[in-house]
């Protein structure tokens, strides 16, 4: 079969034929369809994620395919830029009927992660919650669960011209970054913030409201800040870290999760795919995910 390898941290993809998987004990081989690509995936390549991988791999950690006549997502280490791939039957998701691959490769990781970072830091209805990077793949699906949650969503964006796909979405306010501290000092601040640039974490810290919690899931914008102690204390702040990867073994936990987004998936969740990349274009692809202008989730197709 064919598959994309990474040979060298930090070099490009290399197209090659390799061995079809052998499934092992509680495996199945999934046909892939598409692989949704993430920023993880990115650092994965570069040897800079939190899990570390020893060249040469296979990259791709969201995936949808079909085993036999159904079709499966699967949130994997790696492996999904390949025709095929050996998943544990215990890592398949559901895929509500109506979504096409495209869509089916953009609701694991982003929809989970939303959810379950909102559960972590105790959301209530009628809390307010600041999403970061609104209009991509996460900030997208942060925007619809927040709202499906009963929160009122302030919604930010690198470019004001990002911020009218979170306003349809159902943003209640949105800013571009440089205009975010004076718009959200005008609301009293916010309740919740879903940190994923990083380096301004500062500033986000400074519009939560007293006993506000900001969910830190990641610094896309390349810098981390170190978190000063004090600025926690003033306010009776509290900063939780948030990775998907060790949630999805808490089974209970994902149940739960699954419960609540198959249903509105489709309906008042719409996983939103930006670009579309064939199987041969991989690396374009990755090119694509790190490009400021880009919306939605990068796919690639097979």
């Amino acid at each position: 079969m064919q598959a994309w390898v990474q040979e060298k941290f930090g070099g490009p993809l290399t197209l090659k034929a390799v061995e079809d998987p052998t499934p092992g004990p509680g495996e199945v081989v999934l046909q892939v369809e598409a692989v949704g690509l993430n920023f993880a995936d990115h650092l994965l390549r570069l040897g800079a994620y939190l899990a570390r991988l020893h060249p040469p791999f296979i990259p791709g950690m969201e995936v949808v395919g079909r085993v036999g006549e159904r079709r499966y997502a699967a949130l994997i280490g790696q492996g999904g830029l390949a025709e095929r791939v050996a998943v544990p039957e215990a890592a398949l998701l559901p895929v509500p009927e109506g979504l096409s691959p495209e869509e089916a490769a953009a609701y694991p990781v982003s929809f989970l992660t939303a959810y379950l970072a909102l559960r972590r830091a105790g959301a209530r209805p009628g809390e307010s919650v600041l999403v970061q990077a609104a209009a991509g793949a996460l900030g997208t699906a942060a925007v619809q669960v927040a709202k499906a949650l009963g929160l009122k969503v302030v919604a930010a964006a690198s470019r004001p011209e990002k911020l009218a796909l979170p306003e349809r979405l159902g943003a209640d306010l949105t800013a571009p970054y440089e205009e975010l501290p004076e718009r959200v000092k005008a609301l009293g601040g916010v309740d919740l913030v879903l940190e994923v640039r990083g380096k301004a974490i500062e500033e986000s810290l400074t519009l939560l409201k007293p006993k506000g919690r900001l969910v830190y899931i990641g610094a896309a914008e390349g810098e981390v800040v170190p978190i000063p102690p004090l600025r926690l204390m003033r306010k009776n702040l509290a900063v939780v870290g948030f990775w998907l990867a060790p949630l999805m073994g808490e089974r209970p936990l994902v149940e739960e999760a699954l419960g609540f987004l198959l249903p509105r998936l489709g309906k008042e969740l719409k996983p939103v795919v930006g670009r579309v990349f064939p199987f041969a274009e991989a690396e374009a692809a990755f090119q694509a995910l790190l490009d400021r202008s880009h919306t939605g989730k990068i796919v690639v197709r097979l």
